[in-house]
C-alpha cells in the first residue's frame, strides 16, 4: 500500500492555495464509527462527520500512511473508495472510507484527519480487528519435554488469534490426565510429583471459534531407573534340551541389560545366545538361551538393567526336574 502523494506536500499546497483563510468556529470532529470487528474477505465503511469544516482538508490515515484527502485516494489499491457528502447549510461533511474484501494486513487503526495548518490537525481513531482462527506458536510451545521421575512439571502452549483462543490440554486417545477428567483447562499444563505411567503424547488445543481450531503435541517422556519383571523365575528343564529364561526390562533411558552367573557376564557363543527386544513403553525383554543343558548349567541366572539412574536385578533359577520312577510290585 503505497501513498501516491505524501502528506506534507499536500499538506503544503492546500496552505500555498488558501493562505489567509479565517474560519470563524474551529471545525470539530462530531462523530465517528465505532471500533469495527470483521473477517476476512467482508467490506467494512468507516465514517467521519466534521462540523464547521469549511474549506478545511480531512483526510484518513492508517498509522503514517494518507490513504485520502477530501474525496481523492492517495493510494492505489483499488479495494478502497472515499466519498465525501457535504452539508452545506449545516457546513458539515462525512468523510466515508470503505475498504471491501478486507484482508489480514488491514487490521489495526485508522485515524480521521482535520488538517488545521501545518503543524495542527485534529484528529479522533477507530479499531479495525479482523477476525482469524488461532495458530499455536511453535516458537513458543515446545514438542517435547523431559522430566525426572518425581519431579513437577510444567508445560506453557502460547496461541494467537482474534478473538483471544480458548486454550486447553488433553491427552493422546482422550486417555485421562494425571490429575483426572479429560481435559485441563489453561495455557499450562502441570502435573505434580510426575510417575513413568504420566509419560506420553499430550495436545495444545486453541479455539475461538473462527474455523477451525488448532492443536499441538507435546510429547512428555520421563526418566525413571529400571524395573525388572519376570514372569517365571523357576524354569524347569531335563538334560539336553533348550532352556530359555526371560525377564522384562522397564527404565528410560533405555537400560543396559546383562545376564551373569556365578559374578560372571554370560556373552553369546555357542553354549549361550541372548537377545534384547525392544518394545513399546520402553520394555525391553531378554532372553537367556541355553542351547543343550548339562548338569554343569542347573542354578542361578542374573538379569541386570541399568541406566543414568540407578541399577536392577532380578534372580532365575534353571533346575531339574525330577521325575518320579514308578515302584515295582
Amino acid at each position: 500500500m503505497k501513498p501516491l502523494v505524501s502528506l506534507s506536500f499536500m499538506i503544503a499546497a492546500f496552505l500555498s492555495l488558501f493562505p489567509n483563510v479565517l474560519y470563524a468556529n474551529q471545525p470539530v470532529i462530531s462523530d465517528i464509527s465505532k471500533d469495527v470487528v470483521a473477517s476476512v474477505g467482508e467490506d467494512v465503511q468507516f465514517n467521519c462527520t466534521v462540523e464547521n469544516v469549511g474549506r478545511m482538508s480531512v483526510s484518513w490515515a492508517k498509522r503514517s500512511v494518507v490513504l485520502s484527502m477530501r474525496n481523492i485516494l492517495s493510494l492505489s489499491d483499488p479495494r478502497y473508495t472515499i466519498t465525501e457528502t457535504r452539508n452545506d447549510e449545516a457546513g458539515s461533511a462525512t468523510y466515508s472510507l470503505k475498504i471491501t474484501k478486507i484482508e489480514a494486513s488491514d487490521m489495526g487503526p485508522y485515524e480521521c484527519q482535520v488538517i488545521v495548518s501545518a503543524t495542527d490537525k485534529i484528529t479522533k481513531k477507530l479499531n479495525l480487528s479482523i477476525k482469524h482462527p488461532p495458530i499455536i506458536s511453535e516458537e513458543r510451545t515446545p514438542k517435547s519435554k523431559l522430566v525426572t521421575e518425581g519431579q513437577n512439571l510444567e508445560v506453557s502452549c502460547h496461541a494467537n488469534g482474534f478473538p483471544q483462543p480458548t486454550i486447553w490440554w488433553r491427552r493422546e486417545e482422550n486417555a485421562i490426565m494425571p490429575a483426572g477428567g479429560q481435559t485441563l483447562p489453561g495455557p499450562i499444563l502441570r502435573i505434580k510429583e510426575v510417575h513413568r505411567l504420566d509419560r506420553g503424547a499430550y495436545y495444545c488445543v486453541a479455539d475461538n471459534g473462527v474455523g477451525q481450531p488448532d492443536e499441538r503435541m507435546v510429547l512428555i517422556e520421563v526418566e525413571f531407573r529400571p524395573q525388572i519383571s519376570v514372569l517365571r523365575p523357576k524354569v524347569a528343564q531335563v538334560l539336553s534340551h533348550v532352556a530359555e529364561l526371560e525377564c522384562s526390562v522397564q527404565g528410560y533411558p533405555a537400560p543396559a541389560v546383562f545376564w551373569h552367573r556365578n559374578g560372571a557376564k554370560l556373552h553369546s557363543n555357542s553354549r549361550y545366545e541372548i537377545s534384547n527386544t525392544a518394545s513399546s513403553h520402553e520394555t525391553t525383554t531378554s532372553i537367556l538361551r541355553i542351547a543343550s543343558v548339562t548338569e554343569s548349567d542347573f542354578g542361578d541366572y542374573y538379569c541386570n538393567a541399568t541406566n543414568k539412574l540407578g541399577h536392577a536385578d532380578a534372580r532365575l533359577n534353571l533346575f531339574q526336574p525330577v521325575i518320579p520312577v514308578p515302584s515295582s510290585l
